[in-house]
């Protein structure tokens, strides 16, 4: 099996923490949009096809009908992909839809309309950005929609029948308290989306945030209240009923993305637009990530060739984002030692025949993850 990840690069307006390939002009949108239909149109698709993914940017900063285009290409790929003899057993999941069609939204870009073509042309999961329910805090991260904009939209997407939302939530944001992050995850949890996405807020560099911290303009909170909103979120979701399934995700039973599982579990996967990297499981390729040089069709390149030393670090450094962790008859020996020295240091815990992070070990993942590479 394989994945699709296809990525649009516009927004409306750019979070002020937002370092990824993504532009706030519209010019180039629909010439774009042709450019990357020409690409799946031709692309080799010689596996079966278990997630698509769109992301951005913000994809639905297009209009509704280029990017009903593009899930139209979608369809034409799901059609000529091999057909799954079996229904693939993913993380136990049982809830199976042959495709997971993922398309990422800003509250602030969705309307009736909108929504209902996402959902008329095959759109079955829908995850919406809404980072905070504070009007303070979204205006400090300069979001352009208000918790009004969320609300009606998310309440429109469930009329319509979407019955898997995902809802994306950062914490240790500018300003925000521990008391105002609790508010967040009530008001949420309230809702019941499937699937909640809770990230920490990280600075990027060349970012307006970035900028502002290095002036004094603006403080985020201590790497303290940092962790204990992230326990607090661990503690409110799982008393709810999600399980914490990865670092960073909460489901309800049977929703965990498929997406971040086949990811994290290097599931090859084909990556379409500008920028975008597709990954055979042996090599990573990159598209051009400028614009010209997409739009006159300049094919992919190779950024890297994993060696072996890398497949066995990547199994354990992706494997170990799950909270499941990783099979210990998939341990590569090599690892062996510095497995047993984190076990000694309560990083990690064998449990279940699995080797996971524990608690301590997800507060100091990377310092984890560093003892692989």
């Amino acid at each position: 099996m394989a994945g699709v990840y296809i990525h649009v690069p516009f927004c409306l307006q750019k979070c002020d923490y937002c370092d990824f390939l993504s532009f706030e002009s519209c010019d180039s949108m629909e010439p774009y949009v042709n450019a990357l239909l020409h690409e799946i149109q031709n692309a080799q698709i010689t596996q079966p096809i278990s997630t698509i993914y769109i992301r951005g940017g913000t994809p639905t900063a297009l209009p509704s009908h280029l990017l009903c285009k593009i899930l139209d290409a979608v369809a034409s790929v799901i059609a000529t992909a091999p057909v799954i003899a079996l229904a693939p057993v993913i993380a136990g999941l049982t809830r199976n839809p042959p495709t997971e069609i993922t398309v990422e939204a800003n509250p602030g870009t969705l309307s009736r309309e909108y929504l209902h073509a996402l959902k008329s042309h095959g759109v079955n999961r829908l995850s919406m950005g809404l980072q905070t329910t504070h009007p303070h805090l979204l205006r400090a991260i300069n979001r352009i929609h208000t918790m009004e904009d969320f609300l009606e939209n998310y309440h429109t997407a469930r009329q319509l029948g979407f019955d898997n939302i995902n809802v994306d939530l950062m914490f240790a944001l500018p300003g925000q308290t521990l008391a105002c992050w609790r508010d967040t995850l009530q008001e949420i949890i309230a809702l019941s989306p499937q699937h909640i996405s809770a990230y920490s807020l990280t600075p990027a560099e060349n970012t307006p945030l970035w900028d502002a911290l290095e002036a004094g303009k603006i403080t985020l909170p201590s790497d303290t209240t940092d962790r204990e909103m992230y326990h607090l979120a661990r503690e409110m979701l799982t008393a709810a009923g999600y399980t914490h399934y990865e670092l960073s995700n909460f489901a309800k039973p049977d929703f965990e993305s498929r997406h971040n599982i086949d990811c994290w579990r290097r599931v090859p996967y084909m990556a379409f637009g500008l920028g975008a990297f597709s990954f055979d499981g042996k090599t990573r390729r990159r598209n051009p990530d400028n614009m010209h040089d997409y739009l006159n069709g300049r094919p992919p390149h190779v950024v890297e060739h994993l060696s072996e030393a890398d497949h066995l670090a990547e199994t354990m450094i992706l494997g170990l984002r799950l909270t499941k962790g990783v099979p210990e008859a998939d341990v590569p020996p090599i690892f062996a030692p510095q497995v047993a020295e984190l076990i000694k240091k309560d990083l990690l815990v064998q449990r279940d025949g699995q080797v996971c992070l524990t608690t301590l070990g997800m507060d100091l993942a990377n310092q984890v993850f560093e003892t692989f590479v």
